[in-house]
């Protein structure tokens, strides 16, 4: 029995201990976000943010106009899946999955708490999102050329970063430190969804580790410094902005509402935290397929989107050219028709398909892996791209030619 209490008593003292110097690396090193984050997280049951965090940080609204409501085709309750299609759909804990054919829903469905009035986290579908509105600007005229300096705008980026144009932030091409990792207390990406220093963390403490404008790399802080820029080029909120030039303009149904990164005088998180329903994420799809119109009235340039969705020309870490990226937006080449989409952590989809005047909105908590190449199967248009990518696709022209 003394036996027993002494390695209970260890355990407790080891358990204590560990505690204390979790603790103390957290306060020494300065991230006490890391306890938001515990607390966001590991303390509500999930182990990474999700597409329901509108409830712990402050949100700033997106208004709407005067909505349009979504056509419903005749048949939109018969369309059907697969039993192959439904299980792997619902292998991927998904909230919503809609399929629409130019105006007309021709599939929805909804799982767990998620319905058609529900909104949910669009992650980094939010980078597209600010992309669009860099067009914005730039057709307006506050912005005067893709190739400025980023120091025109911003004054951290005088010095050593001077040489950083606009074009290199969209492409994720500048060449600054980041670390983006969405398991790691300790990386760029988690600081920046959890504490509140994002303009210190995007602008001031990256350092230059290769040259601007040739390799991608995927950044966060990136989309972060195109906020900025953003606002500081416009002398608007981005949240106004995207209100006026964008999100009013598409006939949204409902306001959109974007996290902020501390109280509700602070900035968006520009890189993530959109929150919309299914239906209204469904237009920015629309918005693709239409060249940047909306019912006639141009929206974005065509030109601006015509670069938006075009392969930025660039090589990628491991040295092979860029075949999926363009400004802030995904491009997969693995199909003989154009197909784009906005992509966002855990599997929010909004795919296009302009020649098919097709759009299909996957929302949830799951995906698979990025795919990458190995000696027995080599796929160079899907690497990168998430592998159930494909299927997402199929699924969705099987619907649409159930309705022809």
């Amino acid at each position: 029995m003394k036996r027993l209490g002494k390695i209970i008593k260890y355990i407790v003292l080891s358990i204590l201990a560990l505690f204390i110097i979790a603790n103390l690396i957290i306060l020494l090193s300065g991230r006490i976000y890391i306890y938001k984050g515990l607390a966001s997280t590991y303390f509500r049951g999930v182990p990474r943010p999700t597409i329901y965090d509108q409830t712990i940080f402050n949100n700033r609204k997106i208004s709407h106009g005067n909505g349009e409501q979504w056509k419903l085709q005749e048949n939109t309750h018969s369309t059907s899946l697969s039993e192959t299609d439904s299980a792997f759909i619902t292998s991927l804990n998904p909230a919503s999955f809609l399929v629409l054919k130019g105006d007309e829903i021709i599939y929805e469905e909804y799982w767990g708490k998620h319905d058609v009035n529900a909104t949910g986290n669009s992650f980094s579908m939010a980078k597209s999102i600010v992309s669009l509105l860099i067009g914005v600007a730039l057709k307006e005229g506050d912005i005067q050329s893709l190739d400025e300096p980023v120091a025109n705008y911003l004054p951290e980026f005088k010095g050593d970063k001077e040489n950083i144009t606009i074009r290199h932030i969209l492409t994720m091409s500048s060449g600054l430190s980041w670390s983006e990792n969405y398991y790691h207390p300790f990386c760029d990406v988690a600081e920046l969804y959890y504490d509140t220093d994002a303009r210190d963390l995007s602008l001031n403490r990256r350092t230059i580790e290769e040259p601007p404008g040739e390799i991608w790399r995927y950044k966060s802080g990136d989309t972060q410094v195109l906020m900025y820029i953003l606002e500081a080029a416009t002398g608007r909120n981005v949240t106004t902005y995207a209100s006026e030039k964008l999100w009013r303009k598409i006939g949204a149904e409902s306001d959109a509402l974007w996290s902020l990164v501390g109280d509700k005088d602070s900035e968006v998180k520009a890189y993530c935290c959109f929150y919309a329903t299914s239906r209204d994420f469904a237009r920015l799809g629309k918005l693709i397929n239409n060249n940047g119109y909306w019912n006639g009235q141009e929206v974005i340039d065509s030109s601006y989107l015509s670069s938006f969705k075009s392969l930025a020309p660039l090589k990628k870490a491991n040295g092979k050219a860029n075949l999926l990226y363009g400004f802030q937006y995904w491009i997969y080449k693995g199909l003989p028709f154009e197909v784009t989409y906005f992509r966002g952590m855990a599997g929010q989809y909004i795919i296009s398909i302009p020649s098919k005047d097709l759009v299909i909105v996957r929302t949830g908590d799951g995906t698979l892996a990025n795919w990458t190449n190995t000696a027995n199967e080599k796929n160079d248009a899907l690497e990168g791209h998430r592998m159930e990518l494909p299927t997402y696709i199929n699924i969705g022209l099987s619907i649409l030619n159930q309705t022809n």
